[in-house]
Protein backbone atom coordinates (compact mmCIF):
# COMPACT_ATOMS: atom_id res chain seq x y z
CA UNK A 1 0.00 0.00 0.00
CA UNK A 2 1.55 3.28 -1.09
CA UNK A 3 1.03 6.55 0.66
CA UNK A 4 -1.24 9.07 -1.05
CA UNK A 5 0.45 11.25 -3.56
CA UNK A 6 -1.40 14.50 -4.12
CA UNK A 7 -5.05 13.66 -4.53
CA UNK A 8 -4.73 10.18 -6.04
CA UNK A 9 -4.67 6.99 -4.03
CA UNK A 10 -3.26 3.79 -5.49
CA UNK A 11 -4.01 0.30 -4.26
CA UNK A 12 -1.98 -2.69 -5.42
CA UNK A 13 -3.17 -6.28 -5.41
CA UNK A 14 -2.07 -9.61 -6.84
CA UNK A 15 -5.59 -9.99 -8.22
CA UNK A 16 -7.45 -8.38 -11.08
CA UNK A 17 -9.98 -5.61 -10.57
CA UNK A 18 -13.50 -6.49 -11.69
CA UNK A 19 -16.32 -4.00 -12.07
CA UNK A 20 -19.78 -5.11 -10.94
CA UNK A 21 -22.55 -5.30 -13.52
CA UNK A 22 -25.26 -4.33 -11.02
CA UNK A 23 -23.25 -3.20 -7.98
CA UNK A 24 -25.37 -1.88 -5.12
CA UNK A 25 -28.12 -0.65 -7.43
CA UNK A 26 -30.70 0.80 -5.08
CA UNK A 27 -30.01 -1.05 -1.78
CA UNK A 28 -32.55 -0.13 0.91
CA UNK A 29 -31.37 1.59 4.06
CA UNK A 30 -30.28 -1.05 6.52
CA UNK A 31 -29.03 -3.41 3.83
CA UNK A 32 -25.65 -5.14 4.04
CA UNK A 33 -22.96 -5.38 1.42
CA UNK A 34 -23.09 -8.81 -0.17
CA UNK A 35 -19.55 -10.09 0.16
CA UNK A 36 -20.27 -13.77 -0.52
CA UNK A 37 -17.43 -15.34 -2.50
CA UNK A 38 -15.29 -12.33 -1.70
CA UNK A 39 -18.18 -9.96 -2.22
CA UNK A 40 -17.36 -9.47 -5.85
CA UNK A 41 -19.00 -12.40 -7.57
CA UNK A 42 -21.04 -11.91 -10.72
CA UNK A 43 -18.89 -9.01 -11.89
CA UNK A 44 -17.33 -8.32 -15.23
CA UNK A 45 -14.01 -7.04 -16.46
CA UNK A 46 -13.58 -3.22 -16.55
CA UNK A 47 -12.58 -3.47 -20.20
CA UNK A 48 -16.28 -4.11 -20.84
CA UNK A 49 -17.51 -1.27 -18.63
CA UNK A 50 -17.91 2.41 -19.39
CA UNK A 51 -16.79 3.38 -15.87
CA UNK A 52 -14.79 1.86 -13.00
CA UNK A 53 -16.90 3.74 -10.42
CA UNK A 54 -19.42 0.96 -9.62
CA UNK A 55 -16.58 -1.43 -8.81
CA UNK A 56 -14.77 1.18 -6.74
CA UNK A 57 -17.96 1.75 -4.77
CA UNK A 58 -18.22 -1.94 -3.86
CA UNK A 59 -14.52 -2.18 -3.04
CA UNK A 60 -14.49 0.94 -0.84
CA UNK A 61 -17.70 0.08 1.01
CA UNK A 62 -16.19 -3.33 1.64
CA UNK A 63 -13.08 -1.64 3.02
CA UNK A 64 -15.22 0.31 5.50
CA UNK A 65 -17.00 -2.88 6.55
CA UNK A 66 -13.70 -4.61 7.46
CA UNK A 67 -12.42 -1.85 9.72
CA UNK A 68 -15.42 0.09 10.90
CA UNK A 69 -13.71 1.95 13.74
CA UNK A 70 -10.88 3.40 11.67
CA UNK A 71 -13.18 4.05 8.72
CA UNK A 72 -15.43 6.12 10.99
CA UNK A 73 -12.42 7.96 12.40
CA UNK A 74 -11.48 8.81 8.83
CA UNK A 75 -14.82 10.33 7.91
CA UNK A 76 -15.11 12.11 11.25
CA UNK A 77 -12.05 14.17 10.31
CA UNK A 78 -12.45 17.47 8.48
CA UNK A 79 -13.63 16.81 4.92
CA UNK A 80 -10.75 16.87 2.44
CA UNK A 81 -8.13 17.62 5.09
CA UNK A 82 -4.58 16.27 5.29
CA UNK A 83 -5.58 14.56 8.54
CA UNK A 84 -8.35 12.72 6.73
CA UNK A 85 -5.97 11.58 4.00
CA UNK A 86 -3.49 10.27 6.59
CA UNK A 87 -6.23 8.36 8.42
CA UNK A 88 -7.42 6.89 5.13
CA UNK A 89 -3.94 5.52 4.43
CA UNK A 90 -4.03 3.58 7.69
CA UNK A 91 -7.39 1.99 6.92
CA UNK A 92 -6.40 0.91 3.43
CA UNK A 93 -3.08 -0.55 4.47
CA UNK A 94 -4.67 -2.80 7.08
CA UNK A 95 -7.46 -4.01 4.83
CA UNK A 96 -5.47 -4.68 1.70
CA UNK A 97 -2.66 -6.53 3.38
CA UNK A 98 -4.65 -8.56 5.93
CA UNK A 99 -2.59 -11.27 7.58
CA UNK A 100 -4.60 -14.34 6.57
CA UNK A 101 -6.04 -12.92 3.35
CA UNK A 102 -9.40 -14.44 4.33
CA UNK A 103 -11.02 -11.06 4.88
CA UNK A 104 -9.90 -8.57 2.31
CA UNK A 105 -11.66 -6.73 -0.46
CA UNK A 106 -9.55 -8.18 -3.27
CA UNK A 107 -10.39 -11.85 -2.61
CA UNK A 108 -12.30 -13.47 -5.43
CA UNK A 109 -11.17 -11.15 -8.20
CA UNK A 110 -8.93 -13.73 -9.90
CA UNK A 111 -6.34 -13.00 -12.56
CA UNK A 112 -3.14 -10.98 -12.59
CA UNK A 113 -1.90 -7.86 -10.82
CA UNK A 114 -3.65 -4.53 -11.16
CA UNK A 115 -3.39 -0.94 -9.97
CA UNK A 116 -6.51 0.89 -8.78
CA UNK A 117 -6.46 4.68 -8.70
CA UNK A 118 -9.02 6.84 -6.92
CA UNK A 119 -9.14 10.12 -5.04
CA UNK A 120 -9.33 10.27 -1.24
CA UNK A 121 -12.64 12.11 -1.61
CA UNK A 122 -14.09 9.11 -3.46
CA UNK A 123 -13.06 6.86 -0.58
CA UNK A 124 -14.50 9.21 2.06
CA UNK A 125 -17.78 9.36 0.15
CA UNK A 126 -18.03 5.57 -0.16
CA UNK A 127 -17.18 5.09 3.52
CA UNK A 128 -19.95 7.57 4.39
CA UNK A 129 -22.39 5.72 2.15
CA UNK A 130 -21.58 2.43 3.84
CA UNK A 131 -22.41 3.75 7.31
CA UNK A 132 -25.55 5.60 6.19
CA UNK A 133 -26.94 2.46 4.57
CA UNK A 134 -25.94 0.10 7.36
CA UNK A 135 -26.16 2.04 10.63
CA UNK A 136 -29.18 4.31 10.17
CA UNK A 137 -32.87 4.00 9.34
CA UNK A 138 -35.22 6.06 7.20
CA UNK A 139 -36.69 7.61 10.36
CA UNK A 140 -33.21 8.84 11.34
CA UNK A 141 -32.86 10.61 8.00
CA UNK A 142 -36.30 12.19 8.41
CA UNK A 143 -35.36 13.38 11.91
CA UNK A 144 -32.47 15.44 10.52
CA UNK A 145 -35.00 17.81 8.94
CA UNK A 146 -36.72 18.20 12.33
CA UNK A 147 -33.61 19.39 14.15
CA UNK A 148 -33.97 22.88 15.61
CA UNK A 149 -31.67 25.87 15.00
CA UNK A 150 -30.42 25.28 18.52
CA UNK A 151 -29.57 21.67 17.64
CA UNK A 152 -27.48 22.87 14.71
CA UNK A 153 -25.31 24.85 17.13
CA UNK A 154 -24.01 21.53 18.48
CA UNK A 155 -20.18 21.67 18.11
CA UNK A 156 -20.08 18.50 16.03
CA UNK A 157 -22.40 20.10 13.48
CA UNK A 158 -20.30 23.21 12.97
CA UNK A 159 -18.95 23.28 9.38
CA UNK A 160 -15.16 23.23 9.30
CA UNK A 161 -14.83 24.35 5.68
CA UNK A 162 -16.92 25.41 2.70
CA UNK A 163 -17.65 21.88 1.53
CA UNK A 164 -19.02 20.91 4.92
CA UNK A 165 -21.12 24.08 5.04
CA UNK A 166 -22.80 23.13 1.77
CA UNK A 167 -23.22 19.43 2.51
CA UNK A 168 -24.66 19.95 6.00
CA UNK A 169 -27.07 22.52 4.60
CA UNK A 170 -28.30 20.11 1.91
CA UNK A 171 -28.57 17.27 4.45
CA UNK A 172 -30.75 19.47 6.64
CA UNK A 173 -32.98 20.46 3.71
CA UNK A 174 -33.33 17.16 1.85
CA UNK A 175 -31.53 14.26 3.46
CA UNK A 176 -34.01 11.93 1.78
CA UNK A 177 -32.80 13.01 -1.66
CA UNK A 178 -29.20 12.42 -0.61
CA UNK A 179 -30.19 8.86 0.33
CA UNK A 180 -31.81 8.47 -3.07
CA UNK A 181 -28.53 9.57 -4.64
CA UNK A 182 -26.30 7.17 -2.71
CA UNK A 183 -28.65 4.27 -3.44
CA UNK A 184 -28.01 4.69 -7.18
CA UNK A 185 -25.23 2.91 -9.01
CA UNK A 186 -22.34 5.32 -9.66
CA UNK A 187 -22.00 6.61 -13.24
CA UNK A 188 -25.53 5.57 -14.20
CA UNK A 189 -28.51 7.53 -15.49
CA UNK A 190 -30.27 7.21 -12.13
CA UNK A 191 -27.32 8.85 -10.39
CA UNK A 192 -27.44 11.82 -12.75
CA UNK A 193 -31.21 12.16 -12.30
CA UNK A 194 -30.76 12.16 -8.51
CA UNK A 195 -28.06 14.84 -8.73
CA UNK A 196 -30.28 17.00 -10.95
CA UNK A 197 -33.03 16.78 -8.33
CA UNK A 198 -30.56 18.03 -5.72
CA UNK A 199 -29.21 20.96 -7.79
CA UNK A 200 -31.79 23.50 -6.50
CA UNK A 201 -30.86 22.68 -2.91
CA UNK A 202 -27.15 22.93 -3.68
CA UNK A 203 -27.79 26.38 -5.14
CA UNK A 204 -29.82 27.48 -2.13
CA UNK A 205 -26.96 26.45 0.18
CA UNK A 206 -24.36 28.57 -1.60
CA UNK A 207 -23.46 32.06 -0.43
CA UNK A 208 -24.86 34.71 -2.77
CA UNK A 209 -22.43 35.60 -5.54
CA UNK A 210 -20.43 32.38 -5.22
CA UNK A 211 -20.23 30.12 -8.26
CA UNK A 212 -18.96 26.55 -7.98
CA UNK A 213 -18.88 23.52 -10.23
CA UNK A 214 -18.93 19.87 -9.22
CA UNK A 215 -18.52 16.64 -11.11
CA UNK A 216 -20.76 13.70 -10.22
CA UNK A 217 -18.21 11.80 -8.04
CA UNK A 218 -17.31 14.87 -5.98
CA UNK A 219 -20.87 16.06 -5.38
CA UNK A 220 -21.92 12.52 -4.44
CA UNK A 221 -19.02 12.16 -2.00
CA UNK A 222 -19.54 15.60 -0.46
CA UNK A 223 -23.27 15.10 0.10
CA UNK A 224 -22.81 11.58 1.47
CA UNK A 225 -20.27 12.90 3.97
CA UNK A 226 -22.60 15.73 4.99
CA UNK A 227 -25.52 13.39 5.60
CA UNK A 228 -23.34 10.93 7.52
CA UNK A 229 -22.03 13.76 9.69
CA UNK A 230 -25.57 15.02 10.32
CA UNK A 231 -26.78 11.56 11.33
CA UNK A 232 -23.81 10.66 13.50
CA UNK A 233 -23.79 14.00 15.31
CA UNK A 234 -27.56 13.89 15.81
CA UNK A 235 -26.91 10.56 17.54
CA UNK A 236 -24.28 12.18 19.78
CA UNK A 237 -26.60 15.07 20.56
CA UNK A 238 -29.34 12.68 21.65
CA UNK A 239 -26.92 10.84 23.94
CA UNK A 240 -25.75 14.10 25.50
CA UNK A 241 -29.34 15.22 26.06
CA UNK A 242 -30.54 11.98 27.66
Amino acid sequence: MKKLSGMVMTAFAVLSFLVPAQAMAGPPIGSRIDRSSGGLDGRFNPRHSTSPRPGLSVYLRCTASLNRSKARNTIDAEYGSREQVDLLNKVQREVEWSVNRSQDCFTGFGGSGVEINYSPITAVGSFSEYFILNDFEEDDVADVALMTPEDWKWPGLTPRNGSEMISLCVAQARGDLVVTLIETEPAGDEEMAAIQELVPYLGACLTDGIEVSFDAPSVRAMLAHGLYRSLSQMEELRKASS
